[in-house]
């Protein structure tokens, strides 16, 4: 959408108004633009956001002379970064969070921790009072399944926080040097607006440089990454994840502000899980809450396990009644 479009969109039809209804005018439909500038800084749209601060300017120019003049002064000061980054598409997905911390399953001490890491950023400019930033580095470690990216999802919904997942295939390379440099675009885009950067098999990446079998560009792609963790800027918050954090270099996690285990879930995890999955609010017009201690009860390995069974069972329900209900779970404690 152009420059112009936007202003036919929102500029009122010339009518003889008096000064006073011209000026509301102008300043609603300035007021109108400012979530469509916001969004632009978010998304790292620089051109796109300096358009609509410009289209700001010209709008409230005339009542509002001294703040027009500087937005044009100040404007690529203030919301361009210093070089241009381009956005690393096949390195990164872009995404607007859909899961906030209510919709996974932890233990207490976990949310806890993870509403006090909410609260920090949240609360940014008390901090800076006191010389302080939010801590913004957090390491997940723990089995497959237990809902990792969905907490790394659920801190970026409840920052409002675009959502950046690392595309582990596009960012490792097999060519000589291709990694670091990988990684270098994913954090350089990363520092230029506020979001949660997300490495899901972190220790794809960061190896212990210790290991025998290295051959040189670990330790080169680990030596990188502490220099990117150092520089990152607490207006990023990077979390990483993985299933093996025995194997991770020990000079890359001590750069982590918070390491948190998601482990196997306990019976009392499952009996929430399960209780959520099966509550009427997922099965309009009946209640399954009645079978959630027996899938509780069942040797599932993961909570990604435990929902794709009240998946099947939700399905039998729709499609039959729910009279396969119960050969569901009886053929699930066999697997």
């Amino acid at each position: 959408m152009t420059t112009d479009t936007l202003f036919d969109m929102e500029q009122p039809v010339a009518t003889p108004a008096s000064a006073r209804d011209r000026k509301k005018g102008a300043e609603a439909n300035a007021l109108k633009l400012l979530p469509k500038i916001i969004e632009a800084a978010r998304w790292g749209q620089q051109d796109t956001a300096e358009k609509i601060g410009r289209d700001i300017a010209l709008l409230i120019e005339t009542t509002h002379p001294a703040v027009a003049q500087k937005i044009l002064k100040h404007f690529a000061a203030t919301m361009r970064p210093t070089k241009v980054v381009h956005r690393p598409d096949e390195l990164v997905d872009f995404c607007e969070a859909q899961h906030g911390l209510e919709d996974v399953i932890l233990p207490e001490p976990v949310e806890r921790e993870c509403r006090a890491i909410v609260m920090e950023h949240q609360r940014a400019n008390e901090l800076a009072q006191f010389k302080l930033a939010p801590r913004h580095k957090i390491l997940l470690y723990g089995p497959p399944g237990n809902g990792k990216t969905l907490l790394a999802e659920g801190l970026a919904k409840e920052l409002d926080l675009p959502f950046l997942p690392v595309k582990y295939a596009g960012m490792i390379e097999s060519y000589l040097g291709s990694t670091g440099k990988n990684l270098q675009n994913i954090f350089d885009y990363a520092a230029t607006a506020p979001c949660v950067l997300f490495m899901d098999e972190f220790d794809g990446v960061a190896i212990d440089r210790g290991d025998s079998k290295d051959v040189g560009e670990i330790r080169r792609v680990t030596n990188q990454l502490l220099i990117l963790l150092d520089r990152l800027p607490p207006t990023c918050m990077f979390v990483a994840a993985t299933n093996a954090d025995e194997l991770l270099d020990r000079a890359i996690q001590r750069r982590f502000d918070f390491v948190i285990e998601l482990p196997s879930p306990t019976r009392e995890l499952r009996l929430r899980c399960a209780e959520r999955e099966l509550a009427p609010s997922m099965t309009p017009g009946h209640d399954l809450t009645c079978h959630a201690d027996a899938v509780a009860r069942l040797p599932l390995a993961n909570l990604s396990g435990l929902v794709k069974l009240c998946q099947r069972i939700r399905r039998d329900l729709a499609l039959n009644g729910g009279s396969g209900v119960q050969k569901i779970i009886a053929d699930a404690a066999t697997e």
